[in-house]
């Protein structure tokens, strides 16, 4: 009896220390699972949009890349004498249609972030918790995304460019021809005889009969061609010293002028070409599965081109629309980004691109989190 007895005992000690030892178990894990309020965090979209109010959304920034283009627009405006040009002054090459021809500068690509409208995560806070449970603290950027999670600590905010589209034009040259606007009526003359027969006597009266009529095309020709003569033959006449008269150096500006009054009468047969500088800014967001893309169109069939050269990262699949007791944040991609145009390359840089990374879940229990307000990556993370 005795025997049996301290046996039972010592039976029932140990299910007592048994016993014990799972309520302190379940007494920590119960303290370390309450030490924050519980909270679920879905993605929102067209089939998942929850509508209660007991939670708050956040974005994820993506990136945006400005590019700014500078190039030259090469302009052959057709003279309005061209069709006489061959007959009247013996020209071959000449602009015969009006065209345009670009040709790309210059090209700069800088970038920022703005909310990523395809990336909008809805945090819910669970109706009921453990009254010892502490808040939950979360702290949000301007354009909306993730600052820090439980911390105090502030971050820098993102920087969100003026998206104006300037453009700058540069020319000093005219596209009208002066000389072609001039007076456009002409003296005609018609002759009228009249015969008066008197006996054997006859009698030719002559009259003039004097009017103003439009000049034709052809005779605007036949006239600049006989100017551009007369301004040769002026010229020719200064510089061999046919006035026989000193004049100094104003001989100079003389012989520019009449060089630029005859170069201005040719155009009007051979035409003229302007050329201007021009600028654009472009706004572009990168897209997965695009690594090359158009982003202007020239009118001479040339182009703008983007290349987006990333090294993947599929060993880091994207996280399930439910993240349960966690948060959704973002590891960028560093991305090559090249613009070309006409089989040439006007920049190449490195940039870390947002939207083209994966989008993964972190934990809540007992942490603080620090997230880059620029990029969405976790910055830092204190475990307590």
């Amino acid at each position: 009896m005795y025997l049996r007895s301290e046996f039972d005992y010592q039976i029932g000690s140990m299910k007592k220390q048994i016993i014990l030892s799972c309520l302190l178990v379940a007494s920590f894990i119960l303290c370390v699972s309450g030490v924050y309020a519980q909270v679920l965090s879905s993605k929102a979209d067209g089939t998942n949009i929850p509508n209660t109010a007991n939670g708050f959304y956040y974005s994820l920034p993506q990136t945006v890349l400005k590019i700014d283009l500078v190039f030259e627009k090469v302009e052959s405006i057709k003279g309005p004498l061209s069709e006489y040009a061959t007959e009247y002054l013996g020209l071959i090459d000449f602009i015969s249609s009006n065209k345009s021809e670009y040709n790309l500068l210059s090209a700069d690509v800088s970038n920022f972030y703005e909310a990523d409208p395809n990336q909008i995560f809805f945090v819910q806070f669970v109706a009921e918790r453990d009254k010892d449970a502490k808040s939950n603290e979360f702290t949000l950027t301007d354009i909306g995304g993730l600052s820090s999670y439980n911390s105090n600590d502030t971050q820098s905010k993102s920087v969100i460019i003026d998206e104006t589209n300037i453009s700058y034009i540069y020319s000093d040259e005219d596209k009208s021809f002066p000389y072609y606007s001039q007076y456009n009526k002409r003296k005609k003359t018609d002759t009228i005889i009249r015969t008066i027969n008197i006996d054997t006597v006859v009698i030719d009266r002559f009259l003039f009969k004097t009017s103003w009529v439009d000049m034709t095309s052809a005779d605007k020709a036949k006239e600049a061609s006989l100017q551009i003569e007369k301004l040769r033959e002026s010229r020719y006449n200064l510089i061999s010293g046919y006035q026989e008269v000193n004049y100094g150096t104003s001989i100079i500006y003389m012989d520019n002028q009449l060089r630029e009054m005859e170069t201005e009468y040719l155009e009007l047969f051979a035409g003229k070409t302007i050329k201007t500088l021009d600028s654009r800014t472009i706004y572009y967001i990168p897209e997965k599965n695009t690594s090359s893309e158009e982003i202007f169109d020239f009118e001479d069939d040339k182009s703008v081109d983007i290349k987006i050269k990333t090294k993947g990262t599929e060993n880091l699949p994207d996280s399930p629309l439910q993240g349960g007791n966690g948060i959704f944040y973002r590891i960028p991609v560093t991305a090559t980004i090249e613009i070309n145009s006409d089989n040439a390359i006007f920049f190449s840089g490195r940039f870390n691109v947002n939207q083209l990374g994966n989008v993964i879940t972190a934990p809540l229990n007992n942490v603080q989190l620090h997230f880059d307000s620029e990029t969405g990556n976790i910055l830092s993370i204190i475990r307590e």
